[in-house]
């Protein structure tokens, strides 16, 4: 079924997504300094710094976008600072940055060939794909260390800015059966992550409350 748009609708959504995108990255910057941690999964974190990296200086493809990417990629720099600061892995921090490196080295060969091999200048395979990446890592997070580092306010702002991009892009590609699945299968695992949350803070609070 096609889902035609205005232009103004268009663009509606394409602010909206970059509007609660902001709001997600600047929520996990906020969360990540009050729990001393990095608030995003180390692959996903990674291969978004790349996908920005790519898309802001080496491959722009719109100057709004282009400007809205900068912002992002910024935002980007103080989550990974976050990471090498408040990392509590085995490695040490030299081996840390060297992983990291390698990742961001590995992701950004992945996004030019995914650009290239599919004809997709905007990146929206390569992002979709890590938003859906970002999303499962991000229940796995919820699973194992609950609500440190992670915020109610992270996952909706997350789902609400995956929505409006979900819905932009499907009005400009509604036959993707690719991009089609990613959509379905990120805004179910979002969902997901929120109910996690969700679940977690009652436990707080039930946890809090004085015993009768």
């Amino acid at each position: 079924m096609d889902f035609t748009l205005s232009l103004k609708a268009q663009w509606l959504l394409a602010l909206g997504s970059a509007l609660f995108w902001t709001v997600t990255y600047v929520l996990v910057i906020v969360q990540g300094f009050r729990d001393r941690t990095c608030g995003m999964p180390l692959a996903a974190l990674c291969a978004n710094f790349a996908w920005e990296l790519l898309l802001a200086f080496i491959m722009p493809f719109h100057p709004v976008q282009q400007l809205i990417t900068i912002v992002w990629f910024a935002l980007d720099c103080i989550i990974m600072f976050q990471l090498l600061r408040y990392s509590r892995t085995r490695l040490s921090a030299r081996t840390l940055r060297l992983v990291v490196g390698a990742l961001i080295a590995v992701a950004l060969l992945l996004h030019i060939g995914t650009a290239i091999e599919l004809h997709d200048p905007q990146g929206k395979y390569s992002a979709f794909a890590i938003n859906l990446m970002m999303s499962l890592l991000f229940i796995r997070m919820a699973l194992l260390q609950g609500r440190f580092g992670q915020s109610l306010g992270i996952a909706c702002a997350k789902m609400l800015g995956t929505l409006c991009a979900s819905l932009w892009s499907y009005s400009l590609f509604p036959h993707s059966v690719l991009l089609n699945m990613l959509y379905a299968l990120i805004f179910a695992a979002d969902w997901v992550y929120i109910g996690l949350l969700r679940r977690a803070a009652v436990k707080v609070v039930k946890a809090g409350r004085p015993r009768a």
